[in-house]
């Protein structure tokens, strides 16, 4: 028998010495108390089986003569495969024979609850027993969006990094990190990884656990109130982003939305105030969103019936804490998204068409935050219920709004003694009474010291601020009062007319909010959220050599010329060129300078070149000169030069726009590519492309295939010679006119190990560097005539990469690449490189500013 021998297999050795081993197992949570187990994951296991023909080995080794024929590898591969490595675990392996004679038992049936009626009988051994016992090893289970799923204790979830961030009294707050191959948890990509998702870590989540007593209340209460405030079954965008919920033993446990930027309040903290107009209005026009979220929640078309059915709710504890930031795509750390979280006090009832402002039993939220209408003074009143309309929500944002407007104009500290005098005041008032208080009123009034503060913000003339002042005077001012106070719909509307009266005057512009895909809700209107507005320009009571934008071009961080390429190429569904991301800041020199430069990712939405300051301007991406829509401006030229030629628009184009002409152009018809008539210097170029296709950079492979294929696409025309694309984990070399071809080959290539971009970027500069200042002899036509010999072209470098490589010493080559251009006498744009970085990873952004800054070829170095 096959199986008298079958241990002494090698091949089955091999397999065993695998599934124990650190490149096989992958932590897990199991039990009640969720404890650290291990899993081996089918992406895994269908690596190792597939590879060197090694089912077809194991499955020689564990069958006879006679079972052998009838069993074919591929379909074991197919449909078998973890029921075949339980079966190799627990040396039962030639069962395999009958297994696969059943459809029942195929590894979509698992796991087994109880034993299948086709599960092969035996007479001395417990085969299902031990079946059953082994097969979670290989049976994680996937969280799938909307989950609400009861585990058992023995089963185990692909969830691999646990870790505490904030403890309250009912629940502990978790950060997460769930498989790659077992994460369906987002809506927009149900039914596969989430791996495209926009999100900065697409794997990372917050698990809210509950325990005690009220665990099962507490948690039931905060589902439902999520799931009622989803906007066509998706999260709203305003409002931290519920994905599913389990039952594990005791534990009762909500998966939610990472906020990689924390909160509010820790916001306020790490964060400088803004010094800049631009900077001022981004961050309020994005603080100021979160009352749409607080308007979801007073009354939005809930799931929980029929779509017609209208929930009033009241959120009850919106205080800094309760407010998540989430990172923009500017590279600014005052471009961010902020959501509404935690709603384990929120309560919602039908909409009652009869009251004007509906109300229900006060849930009793935090104090300093609290309308006056919700503070209990004496000790014998804490529990006494009182009626509260949604109004209380507008007074918490109010007291919000307040200490933002203090932090914009003078930054953390004054926030704390803002508190602190709150705090003093109410010592004051009771004598002594109540200490510790930070509230905002007493006595059904204001306190003196919010009014002073409001005052103080009133008084200020400087330009920065003008936006903040008149969001006090006319929006804050009001949601602070003891009397009615305005909706939430109200404030909404008034404080984004504001900021955009303020953005309009400036010229600058403010994007569409960049929703996260977890919350992307393209065609609802009903959000009201701010559209893209002009492109900036000076005002026209400011001349460009005034104070203002001179100061903001002396401190420009970007080259002097930009493409303003769209959504940084970026489609709905891929992940970005920094997934929430944003490329980093472009390196202020260019091969043209003796330097490399960097490609940068800033915003969602589109707009001409900005004038330039110390944060990244909206809707513009740095681009080397070779596909720039204006010439590339001397080096060496005058400050004033320069900043006039910073001040000049270029035409924008999106992946969508581009693809959109692209198919027009098939079809016949004429359409204009926007800047067009600008782009007459490529015929000038050879453009090459150094594709990383370690395993780090296959998450983005469709991306890089749009992005390479439409430019293929655009410089067809001008580049007799075609695109050159290479890659780092191989000498495979495409070139080629086809957008097709090359998309084809970029997907097709394996994207494996760790790339080794100094060994191959040298290898490529070397070829062009051994042609400086030869003739390059060009291919025949295609009608088989030699054409003549002509200059070797510029040349533009583009390298599509994570920056984790190793070696890491990228550097030498470039410097040496520079060196030879200077004894060829070669003119400085001769050569331009693009490091085009994908991801956050800190490592990868310190490499390659290294590159930017640590190579001392700037101009003084000539």
């Amino acid at each position: 028998m096959a199986q008298s021998y079958a241990q002494h297999s090698d091949a089955l050795q091999a397999f065993h010495r695998w599934r124990l081993s650190a490149e096989a197992q992958t932590p897990g949570l199991g039990g009640g108390n969720l404890d650290t187990t291990s899993f081996i994951p089918r992406s895994k296991l269908e690596a190792y089986l597939t590879s060197h023909h090694c089912v077809e080995t194991l499955l020689d080794a564990v069958l006879d003569g006679r079972e052998r024929p009838a069993v074919a590898a591929d379909y074991i591969r197919q449909y078998y495969l973890r029921t075949f490595a339980i079966l190799l675990c627990i040396d039962e392996a030639h069962w395999i024979y009958n297994f696969q004679q059943y459809r029942s038992l195929r590894d979509e049936k698992m796991p087994y609850d109880t034993r299948p009626a086709d599960f092969p009988h035996t007479i001395n051994s417990n085969l299902f027993e031990r079946f059953q016992a082994a097969q979670w090893q290989f049976c994680a289970t996937p969280f799938q969006y909307d989950m609400k799923d009861r585990f058992k204790r023995q089963e185990i979830l692909p969830i691999t990094s646990k870790t505490e961030i904030g403890r309250g009294g009912s629940a502990t707050i978790f950060q997460i990190v769930v498989d790659e191959s077992y994460n369906f948890l987002r809506p927009h990509v149900a039914g596969r990884p989430s791996t495209s998702s926009r999100q900065p870590n697409p794997n990372t989540f917050v698990l809210k656990t509950y325990r005690g007593d009220e665990a099962e209340r507490n948690h039931k209460i905060e589902r439902e109130a999520y799931i009622n405030l989803r906007l066509a079954g998706r999260p709203s965008p305003n409002i931290v982003a519920f994905y599913g919920s389990f039952i594990q033993d005791a534990s009762y446990n909500l998966i939610l939305e990472y906020a990689d930027r924390g909160n509010l309040e820790t916001f306020m903290k790490r964060t400088p105030k803004p010094e800049s107009v631009e900077d001022v209005v981004f961050f309020l026009d994005r603080l100021v969103n979160i009352v749409h979220g607080v308007q979801c929640i007073h009354g939005r078309i809930g799931n929980t019936g029929s779509a017609s059915q209208v929930l009033n709710g009241w959120h009850q504890d919106i205080k800094p804490a309760n407010i998540l930031v989430f990172g923009g795509h500017r590279g600014s750390p005052y471009d961010c998204e902020f959501k509404i979280a935690d709603l384990g006090l929120a309560h919602f009832k039908p909409y009652d068409s009869q009251s004007h402002d509906p109300s229900d039993l006060d849930a009793f939220g935090t104090r300093a935050y609290g309308a006056p209408e919700t503070y209990r003074r004496h000790r014998d009143s804490q529990s006494v219920p009182l009626q509260v309309t949604t109004a209380v929500d507008i007074w918490s944002l109010g007291c919000v709004f307040s200490e933002a407007a203090v932090w914009v104009h003078y930054g953390w500290s004054r926030v704390k003694e803002y508190r602190r005098k709150r705090s003093l005041e109410i010592d004051r008032e009771t004598k002594g009474d109540i200490k510790g208080e930070q509230i905002f009123h007493w006595d059904n009034r204001i306190l003196g010291t919010v009014r002073d503060a409001h005052q103080d913000i009133l008084g200020k003339t400087s330009t920065a601020h003008w936006v903040v002042r008149d969001l006090v005077e006319q929006v804050v001012g009001d949601m602070l009062q003891h009397g009615p106070r305005p909706h939430a719909a109200f404030v909404f509307d008034k404080a984004k007319r504001i900021i955009k009266e303020r953005a309009d005057h400036f010229r600058f512009c403010l994007p569409r909010l960049s929703w996260s895909t977890d919350a992307e809700l393209a065609g609802f209107p009903e959000l009201g959220i701010s559209t893209a507005m002009d492109p900036p320009q000076p005002p026209p009571d400011i001349t460009p050599d005034s104070s203002i934008w001179s100061v903001e071009r002396s401190r420009s961080t970007h080259p002097s010329t930009t493409a303003t390429l769209p959504d940084a190429f970026v489609s709905s569904d891929d992940p970005p060129l920094s997934p929430t991301s944003s490329m980093p800041e472009s390196l202020t020199q260019s091969v043209g300078n003796y330097g490399p430069k960097r490609l940068r990712r800033e915003s969602t939405s589109l707009g001409a070149k900005t004038p330039t300051s110390s944060q990244p301007r909206p809707s513009t991406l740095a681009h080397d000169s070779s596909l720039a829509a204006t010439k590339s401006p001397d080096a060496f030229g005058s400050p004033h030069q320069q900043s006039r030629r910073e001040e000049s628009g270029c035409p924008t184009l999106s992946v969508e726009e581009g693809h959109s002409w692209k198919e027009r152009k098939k079809r016949g018809e004429h359409p204009i590519l926007p800047g067009s008539e600008n782009l007459a210097s490529l015929n000038e170029r050879d453009h090459i492309f150094l594709v990383d296709n370690s395993e780090t950079m296959k998450q983005y492979k469709k991306h890089i295939a749009d992005v390479v294929s439409l430019l293929a696409y655009i410089v067809k025309d001008s580049d007799d010679d075609g695109l050159d694309i290479h890659f780092t984990q191989s000498a495979y070399k495409i070139n080629s006119k086809r957008s097709t071809e090359i998309s084809s080959a970029i997907y097709q290539q394996p994207y494996i190990g760790i790339s080794d971009m100094r060994g191959r970027l040298g290898t490529i500069l070397q070829e062009h560097i051994n042609r400086f200042g030869a003739p390059v002899t060009p291919s025949r036509s295609r009608f088989g005539r030699q054409r003549s010999p002509h200059p070797q072209k510029r040349l533009s470098f583009y390298i599509l990469t994570d920056a984790k490589w190793q070696p890491t010493d990228v550097g030498e080559i470039i410097k040496d690449m520079v060196q030879k251009m200077k004894a060829k006498g070669l003119p400085k744009e001769h050569v331009g490189i693009q490091f085009i970085r994908f991801g956050e990873d800190q490592a990868s952004i310190d490499k390659l500013d290294e590159l930017d800054h640590g190579l001392g070829l700037n101009a003084e170095a000539m």
